[in-house]
């Protein structure tokens, strides 16, 4: 947006200037540059105010819906999860979808400031459509926000008007899409909406801003029969509204957080859409694309079956990707492929058959902070307490630096057991039982990093995972863990549930469902050359263990390549 439009919004805001006047101020000042007739013809936002948007400026339909957002309080934006599409983005996504589909009705069922209605507008004239046709029959929108739908109601009209006004009716609404779907329009398309596209609101449900009710959780599934969890994003339930809307062979394109693609709480939401429709493309976004700085994505849909292997997208240019992947129902896997990572996938006998794995929750994160000390003596009452940063491959950095835990710095944080249990029981016994043989891994990271604790003396900070086997097995689990084969294959099921889309999160219940080596000659090699790594002095030796490992174990899972060792090993952390 131009510098000068920024601070005009700005200074228009601190003189007490309400959003929609401003953004009719840009309307105004385009209708103006296009002589177009300001009168009671005109769209209804125009008429609001008697602000004057600063002239010089070349302004493009998209600044009414940008200005309007940036007028909006920005603690609101936060709560509904509104942040608009960039237009270009909006554009380029547009051309995804309408390219090869023949012309019907389009429904943004969130139109927020129109950007995605004025960019199939686009699309649309440029294939030989009409403009009044465009906007009066082709283009429907809904939204929660009155302001949302009378800024592109505006937006629309101007694009679409000459001489005299263009204006839409009937097919631009005020109302919750979640709630209603197609139903929200008096005379809707009777056959359904050819294509729904758009960028619904996201709304974190670990975020105490965008936190529903959950009255609201289970209306929203008894309303779209699906039975996803209570951390599921809001965003994930409008796929389900677009589905419902759409026509026989229709296709829909939303925005989404990256973490629908492999969340298990949003995981009935993908089954649902793999049942009834066909995922045949996806776009990869990364954390660019809008101020709130979340990864995003656009899943490609096709209501019926597609044979086809599913395209890929990236970037805030949308450049298609050489790569496509078969349908395997995993749509994370799409991001594993777009970053060139080895294609694995395991099978066989899963890793819960011979471990526990738990992982601590906010009870047990905040409820050790008052028994925390700094200190360098372990004792049978003081015993180290392990963050996610002090664990790298086998080996473990307690003390060895400054770490963050509970918003202070720590280098030799203990556990104080002695006044953890007069002051906390409960949770003192949860401690106990971690004490004993077990491996720790890490979140966050960019291949599985594991930390051995043959002697049982270390307890994990949330959200460390605790897997607990015993001692006699400790270094094959370890190695397993560890194993290349492993890293690329979690990767492909859980991309887009990391705070970046370069690391892996994996839960307790993941850890479990790993698949074991079949070949347990090599994998107990491969366990031999993981203890040699966890007691290695110089990164030398420490490197040349893991790649013994490595190796050993790329031939216990009969999974020896090249290219996965080479990945696996140009992400290993460096010697610290």
């Amino acid at each position: 947006m131009d510098k000068v439009l920024v601070e005009w919004i700005d200074t228009s805001l601190a003189s007490g200037i309400k959003p929609l006047e401003i953004a009719a101020a840009v309307g105004r000042e385009i209708a103006r540059q296009r002589n177009l007739p300001l009168d009671s013809s005109s769209p209804r936002l125009l008429s609001r105010g008697n602000s004057a948007a600063p002239r010089g400026i070349d302004y493009t339909l998209d600044l009414i819906g940008a200005s309007y957002e940036r007028s909006l309080d920005s603690s609101l934006r936060r709560h509904a999860g509104v942040h608009y599409t960039p237009f270009h983005v909006a554009r380029n996504l547009s051309e995804i979808i309408l390219s090869d589909t023949e012309t019907g009705p389009i429904c943004d069922p969130s139109v927020g400031g129109g950007a995605f209605l004025l960019a199939a507008a686009e699309c649309l004239n440029e294939a030989g459509e009409d403009p009044e046709r465009i906007v009066k029959d082709l283009l429907w929108g809904i939204d929660l926000d009155p302001g949302a739908i009378e800024v592109t109601s505006a937006a629309l009209s101007l694009w679409a008007s000459t001489t005299n006004w263009v204006i839409p009716s009937g097919t631009l609404v005020v109302a919750d899409s979640l709630r209603s779907g197609k139903s929200a329009f008096k005379n809707s398309p009777e056959l359904g909406f050819q294509i729904v596209i758009g960028n619904p609101p996201f709304q974190n449900q670990l975020q105490e801003q965008t936190v529903r009710p959950i009255e609201l959780t289970q209306e929203l599934r008894e309303r779209w029969s699906v039975n996803a969890g209570a951390y599921a994003d809001t965003a994930g339930y409008f796929l389900l509204v677009a589905l419902s809307m759409l026509s026989r062979n229709g296709k829909l394109l939303l925005i989404q957080p990256q973490s629908i693609l492999s969340t298990a709480d949003a995981k009935p939401i993908r089954e649902k859409l793999n049942t009834e429709a066909s995922l045949c493309g996806m776009w990869i976004g990364g954390p660019e694309i809008f101020e709130a700085g979340v990864s995003v994505c656009a899943p490609l849909i096709v209501k019926g079956v597609v044979e086809e292997p599913i395209r890929i997208w990236e970037g805030a240019e949308v450049i298609e990707s050489e790569k496509t992947i078969k349908r395997t129902g995993n749509w994370a896997e799409t991001i594993s492929i777009s970053q060139g990572i080895p294609s694995v996938h395991l099978s066989g006998k899963e890793m819960r058959s011979q471990v526990s794995a738990t992982a601590g929750f906010r009870d047990q994160f905040y409820g050790l902070i008052g028994h925390v000390r700094e200190s360098q003596e372990t004792s049978s009452t003081m015993v180290p307490l392990v963050t996610v940063g002090m664990i790298d491959p086998f080996r473990n950095r307690w003390g060895k630096g400054q770490f963050r835990y509970a918003g202070s710095a720590w280098r030799y944080p203990m556990v104080n057991l002695e006044t953890l249990g007069k002051g906390n029981p409960e949770l003192f016994e949860w401690v106990k039982s971690r004490l004993r043989p077990k491996i720790l891994v890490a979140t966050q990271t960019k291949i599985v990093e594991v930390l051995p604790d043959p002697q049982g003396i270390l307890v994990p900070s949330t959200p460390v995972i605790s897997v607990e086997c015993p001692s006699e097995d400790i270094w094959k689990i370890a190695a397993a863990l560890s194993a290349p084969a492993v890293s690329a294959s979690v990767f492909s099921e859980v991309a887009g549930a990391a705070l970046s889309t370069d690391t892996i999160k994996l839960s307790a219940t993941q850890i479990g469902s790993i698949p074991i080596p079949k070949n347990d000659d090599f994998w107990v090699l491969g366990a031999t050359f993981a203890e040699k790594a966890f007691k290695a002095t110089t990164e030398q030796l420490w490197r040349k263990s893991l790649t013994e490992m490595a190796e050993n174990m790329g031939k216990a899972y009969a999974h020896e390549s090249q290219e996965l060792y080479e990945w696996w090993l140009n992400r290993l952390p460096k010697w610290r």
